[in-house]
């Protein structure tokens, strides 16, 4: 007599050929949609509820609970005058389905919090003194999408693949599909208002101890040359970044030179005052970049237009400044 199995031994030389069938081909699974509104129907008791999590209708709900029970060939709720009562067979079900559903979204979770992180490579001081403070509203805005903020002192490079942004600072040479100018830097002097006793103005700069940004001391040459104000630019403290320079200004050590937005908090809130607002532009500017031949996801461009949107505020300083 014939076998009713779907192949026997003499048929596959010896060998049945079930036992070796990957898993995923011999499993039989009732509909992942029925399963899905079956576990909010459960948690919830109620198809209307279950129909306004999943943003669909209660007719589709019901359809969707009742092609389980179908394939399953028993009840899973019992319908009375007091709405659902889950019968003991749905509570079983109800638990595994949930474990399960539990252990895919475990699977996934690292993979979706790659792709939502949106990685921006910054130089140090903008990262303090702009990104930083304005990246709590964007989060607020966003929750979903995770920033991660990589501070470097040199520039992000046109072959940097490993981040989705950066703000770069410099000339603009990059393929003008890659990069948006955000502001052009110009500069001026800054210092505490107790520095020198708390009487220091523009006139007495000649005698201040200049903090430099970086140990070329270009900004103060910059500033001496296009504010006809002759400065000794020989002497002072030198710094690897603009921000501890503005840090020793705040703290009385002497006159900083500055870019006028990553400073313009600072003298908002009073650390800083501007003992002589004469700015000059310095014919660089810092920009928004953008790894050439990159597919750019949702999330990069939800921070990128942030960034965008949200500089507009110094470019207006800046022009202020320049009038």
């Amino acid at each position: 007599m014939r076998s009713t199995r779907a192949w026997t031994s003499d048929e596959t030389g010896g060998r049945d050929s079930t036992a070796s069938e990957p898993a995923a081909m011999t499993r039989r699974l009732p509909s992942l949609n029925a399963l899905r509104c079956f576990e909010i129907v459960a948690a919830q008791l109620s198809i209307k509820k279950a129909a306004a999590a999943l943003n669909v209708s209660e007719s589709a709900v019901s359809r969707q609970v009742k092609i389980l029970e179908d394939q399953l060939g028993t009840p899973l709720f019992q319908r009375n005058h007091n709405g659902l009562e889950i019968t003991d067979a749905g509570q079983r079900l109800a638990l595994s389905v949930k474990e399960a559903f539990d252990h895919i979204a475990d699977a996934i979770t690292p993979f979706r919090a790659e792709q939502e992180t949106v990685t921006i490579k910054c130089l140090p001081t903008f990262a303090l003194r702009w990104l930083l403070p304005r990246l709590k509203a964007f989060q607020e805005r966003h929750p979903l999408v995770k920033v991660s903020v990589q501070t470097r002192l040199n520039d992000m490079t046109l072959n940097d693949a490993d981040a989705d942004l950066g703000i770069r600072y410099g000339m603009g040479n990059w393929p003008l599909d890659c990069v948006t100018e955000l502001y052009p830097e110009w500069i001026l002097p800054v210092c505490a208002p107790s520095y020198g006793g708390g009487r220091f103005s523009g006139a007495d700069l000649p005698e201040a101890t200049l903090l430099h940004p970086l140990p070329d001391r270009r900004d103060w040459r910059t500033w001496s040359e296009k504010s006809g104000m002759h400065i000794e630019t020989r002497h002072g403290l030198d710094f690897d970044a603009l921000d501890m320079a503005l840090s020793a200004a705040e703290a009385g050590l002497g006159v900083a030179m500055t870019d006028v937005v990553l400073a313009h908090e600072a003298i908002q809130d009073g650390r800083l005052m501007v003992p002589l607002p004469k700015a000059v532009p310095t014919g660089i500017s810092y920009y928004l970049v953008r790894p050439p031949g990159m597919r750019r996801r949702r999330e990069v461009k939800l921070v990128d237009e942030w960034i965008c949107d949200e500089i507009s505020a110094a470019r207006e300083l800046v022009r202020r400044y320049a009038a």
